[in-house]
C-alpha cells in the first residue's frame, strides 16, 4: 500500500488536533482553561513539526512521531509558564502570562500537569524496542532545559559573565530541548547512528541560531508581530550575547557609561533601552550577531547532506529557511 505523504499544513493540523486531544476535559476549569490559553496562544510549533520531519526524512513515515513530538510540546510550555513566573514577565505571545491573568499558584498547578500530560503522551504509542529510547530522549531534555533555567537565574547577579558561559546556558535551556525532539523523531523513524549524530548537530546549531536570533529580534522586531515589548531583555538586564559582544566593541565613553549602568542596575528603563538600542547599532554588535547566526544556519545545511532526498527533507529545509528568515 502507498504511504500517504502530507503537506506542512496537513502536519500542523494533526499537531493542533493532537494537542487538544491531550486535555478533552473541562474541568476544574481553573487548570484547564490555563493550559488551553497559552497551548493554544500562537505558538510556533517548531519542536513538534521538525521532530515529526526528522522521522519522516529517514523513514518516509510521520504517522508514529506524532504523538510524541506533541510531548515536547507540551513539555515546552511547562517550562514557558513556570519560566515566566521565575522571570516574572507580564506578557507572553502578546497576551498576559498565565500567572498574571490568574495567579501564580494556578500558574505553577497548570505547568506541573502540562508535565504530567507530556509523559502520558510520549507513553501512548510506542513500541517497546522504541520506548525506552525516546523516554530517555525526553528525560535527558526535561534535565538540561532545568539545568538551564538554572543558569540563567544565576547570570541575573553575575557580572563576569564571558560568552563561553552564555552558550552554556542556552544549549541546555533552548538548543537542548529543539535537539532532543529533533533526535527522537530520527529515533521513531529508525535512524542509524550517523544520521542520529546528523539530526543532533541539526538541533544544536538550530537551538543556538535559534536563541540568538531571539535575542536580536528582542530589539529589532516589530513589536505586535513579536508578541512582546522591545527591549524586554534590556529592561530585565538579561546578558545576552548582545550585551557580551558590546562590552567588546564599544568605545565611546556615553556609550560605554549606558552600559556600565545596565550592569549596575541590573537593566535598563525608558529612554535609556532606546538609547542602547541605537549604540548598538552604530557599534555593529547587531551586525556580528547575525553573522553568528547565518554560521549556525549554514552548519545545519552541511549537517543535513547526509540524509537522502525525500518529500520530508525538503519541507524540513523549507522549515529552517522560515525559521532563519523570521522577523517576529
Amino acid at each position: 500500500m502507498e504511504l500517504k505523504v502530507y503537506t506542512l499544513e496537513e502536519i500542523s493540523k494533526k499537531i493542533e488536533n493532537e494537542i487538544l486531544n491531550s486535555f478533552p476535559q473541562e474541568e476544574p476549569a481553573n487548570l484547564y482553561e490555563p493550559i488551553k490559553y497559552i497551548m493554544f496562544s500562537k505558538g510556533k510549533r517548531l519542536r513538534p513539526l521538525l521532530s515529526i520531519l526528522a522521522c519522516g526524512m529517514v523513514s518516509n513515515e510521520i504517522e508514529n512521531a506524532i504523538k510524541p513530538a506533541v510531548a515536547f510540546e507540551l513539555l515546552h510550555n511547562f517550562t514557558l509558564i513556570h519560566d515566566d513566573i521565575m522571570d516574572q514577565s507580564p506578557t507572553r505571545r502578546g497576551r498576559a502570562t498565565v500567572h498574571k491573568k490568574w495567579n501564580e499558584a494556578i500558574a505553577i498547578l497548570a505547568g506541573d500537569l502540562l508535565l504530567a500530560l507530556a509523559y502520558r503522551k510520549i507513553s501512548e504509542s510506542l513500541p517497546n524496542d522504541i520506548h525506552s529510547k525516546v523516554i530517555q530522549t525526553f528525560n535527558d531534555s526535561f534535565v538540561e532545559v532545568c539545568e538551564g533555567q538554572g543558569y540563567d537565574m544565576d547570570f541575573e547577579d553575575k557580572k563576569d559573565i564571558i560568552p563561553v558561559d552564555y552558550f552554556k546556558m542556552i544549549d541546555k535551556k533552548t538548543a537542548k530541548l529543539l535537539e532532543k525532539a529533533i533526535v527522537a523523531g530520527g529515533q521513531i523513524g529508525g535512524a542509524n547512528e550517523d544520521q542520529l549524530s546528523a539530526l543532533s548537530s541539526v538541533g544544536y546549531n538550530l537551538g543556538l541560531g535559534f536563541q540568538l536570533q531571539d535575542d536580536l529580534l528582542d530589539l529589532t522586531a516589530d513589536n505586535e508581530k513579536f508578541g512582546k515589548a522591545i527591549g524586554k531583555d534590556l529592561v530585565e538586564g538579561k546578558k545576552t550575547l548582545i550585551i557580551l559582544k558590546a562590552k567588546e566593541m564599544f568605545n565611546d565613553t556615553p556609550d560605554i557609561n549606558l552600559l556600565n549602568k545596565f550592569y549596575a542596575e541590573n537593566g535598563l528603563q525608558g529612554s535609556d533601552v532606546i538609547k542602547m538600542i541605537e549604540a548598538l547599532h552604530k557599534n555593529g554588535v547587531f551586525d556580528i550577531i547575525k553573522k553568528e547566526i547565518s554560521y549556525y544556519f549554514q552548519s545545519i545545511k552541511s549537517s543535513l547532506k547526509i540524509f537522502e532526498e525525500n518529500h520530508y527533507k525538503e519541507l524540513f529545509t523549507q522549515v529552517l529557511n522560515f525559521t532563519f528568515s523570521r522577523d517576529y
